[in-house]
């Protein structure tokens, strides 16, 4: 039996599921969620093992009109993507308007030599007439290699999405070790579970403002881990938001991501977290190159 081996690039959108799907393909939370758009900043990659293949899964920011020097970063990311994958999913939610985005994902996509696959996602919430309509007018302006509709929260056609992926990946061997999931560093996955539960907790444009380092992780035993980590933000007014009245908002923050950091991490965490100031440091290569933008 042959072993299939390839990338995959996840492409779409803000919030049009691409980091829920990632979860659901693993089975494990690598990459965070949020109802509010462009949570993730750069490319996490997942890796899928099983007993014929490995898929390394590449979850992009969402593509949108960038305005600022993190917001383009952003979306280079997401470009960059479609240059070193053998397969990409671009994923429309039932009823999505045709606006600049989605004109610019398929002007990105239609010329790569490449498998294409238009993938409906949230089809457990939407009708099944308004999901069919919207597969059949996306797929007259491009005519991609597979149209799948899928639930990610319902577990819907993920299998069957995963099979065809198999099919049209060459032959090779395992680029990772098949006990990984993921090819990002601890510390920048504690950092992204925390910056989670800001998006989760704290509302209006504060979350865009942040940015979270994780600056230490200790094994105390082996049930318990200590990690410390620092809230970065623009200004005083916003620090005082994040700290909340009498620090009640980053107590929230902090027992939100520690809970999801302990089913991850299966142990106790001990989480000490900070809030700090950083002037403008959306546009300083050093805080850009901690969030894997540069």
């Amino acid at each position: 039996m042959s072993f299939k081996t390839g990338f995959v690039g996840i492409i779409g959108r803000p919030n049009a599921g691409k980091s829920t799907l990632l979860n659901a393909i693993l089975g494990e939370k690598v990459s965070i969620i949020s109802s509010k758009p462009n949570t993730t900043r750069t490319q996490i990659r997942g890796i899928y093992n099983s007993n014929d293949s490995q898929i390394i899964f590449i979850d992009t920011p969402g593509i949108h009109n960038a305005k600022d020097n993190i917001n383009r970063l952003m979306v280079e990311k997401a470009f960059e993507t479609i240059k070193m994958v053998d397969i990409v999913y671009f994923l429309v939610e039932p009823g999505e308007k045709k606006g600049p985005e989605y004109k610019q994902i398929l002007e990105l996509i239609k010329n790569e030599p490449i498998k294409k696959f238009l993938v409906i996602t949230k089809i457990d919430v939407f009708e099944k007439k308004l999901v069919y309509d919207t597969a059949r007018n996306v797929f007259n302006d491009y005519q991609f290699d597979q149209v799948i509709p899928i639930s990610s929260l319902k577990n819907i056609n993920i299998d069957k999405l995963i099979e065809v992926t198999k099919e049209l990946l060459p032959d090779g061997d395992p680029i990772y070790p098949q006990d990984e999931i993921v090819d990002i560093s601890e510390k920048f996955l504690i950092a992204e579970f925390i910056r989670e539960q800001i998006f989760e907790t704290l509302k209006d444009e504060v979350p865009y403002d942040t940015f979270v380092e994780c600056e230490l992780i200790e094994d105390k035993s082996e049930n318990l881990m200590y990690i410390s980590a620092s809230i970065y933000t623009k200004r005083g007014s916003q620090k005082a938001i994040i700290l909340g009245k009498r620090g009640s908002s980053i107590k929230k923050i902090g027992q939100k991501a520690r809970i999801e950091l302990e089913k991850f991490f299966g142990v106790k965490i001990f989480l000490d977290l900070f809030v700090k100031i950083k002037e403008d440091w959306q546009n300083r290569d050093e805080f850009l190159k901690l969030q894997g933008l540069l």
